[in-house]
């Protein structure tokens, strides 16, 4: 396994509390162990750079650790491999266990009380809310693997000195029209469109779907 405590990195986050959020697992094609961690790194940079998923601030792959992940991380799967093919039985299990955690888009009832509940993500780093979108990426069973990681969420902001922004992000249940029904919310940024009406506005995103709102203003600095 790679190292994670390079002094580069540490450095760069050292402004910065990080959240353990919990496992994910990336669906990617592969032919080879090799080749699906790549694509696990490739996709685990797009969630967080290209901002897929509002609720994860980084991604990291178990691949990564030097050390067993926490059991608190680990307690809800059957087990965690740095890649696995999803045609084996660890493999299996893990897909059912993703599958009966996740929570669809077309699920009336929520339960996760409003937290962040996607677990499986593709290629991309975009977020896996859809049965179809699963079956999709599964057909290919020869060649698909199962990538675990851990998402982290950022706990305080770092330190901008071009931001007014400053502490621990605001984050609040409130209503979501996609999901139909209070979801967690992160509040985004203040709406800077021309039309007085808006402008100065606070915006909100759903944790679950992305969608963006207005909402109320956010808590003050303590």
């Amino acid at each position: 396994m790679n190292h994670l405590d390079s002094s580069e990195e540490e450095q760069s986050r050292s402004d910065t509390d990080w959240t353990l959020l919990h496992v994910v697992h990336f669906v990617v094609g592969a032919s080879t162990f090799d080749s699906a961690i790549a694509k696990g790194t490739a996709a685990a940079g797009l969630l967080v750079k290209a901002d897929r998923d509002s609720a994860v601030d980084d991604c990291r792959l178990i691949y990564e650790f030097d050390e067993e992940p926490a059991p608190q991380l680990t307690d809800k799967w059957p087990s965690l491999p740095e890649a696995v093919r999803i045609t084996s039985d660890s493999g299996r299990q893990l897909v059912e266990t993703g599958r009966e955690l996740t929570e669809w888009q077309d699920t009336t009832q929520s339960h996760h009380d409003g937290e962040h509940a996607t677990f499986l993500y593709d290629e991309g780093g975009r977020g896996v809310h859809d049965e179809n979108h699963l079956m999709t990426l599964l057909e290919d069973t020869d060649d698909v693997w199962l990538v675990p990681a851990i998402a982290l969420q950022q706990s305080i902001e770092e330190t901008r000195t071009d931001s007014q922004q400053r502490g621990r992000p605001n984050r609040r249940q409130l209503e979501c029209r996609e999901c139909d029904r209070d979801t967690r919310h992160r509040f985004l940024d203040f709406e800077t469109v021309p039309d007085d009406e808006w402008s100065g506005q606070p915006m909100w995103e759903c944790n679950v779907c992305s969608t963006p709102r207005y909402g109320p203003e956010p808590k003050a600095d303590q």
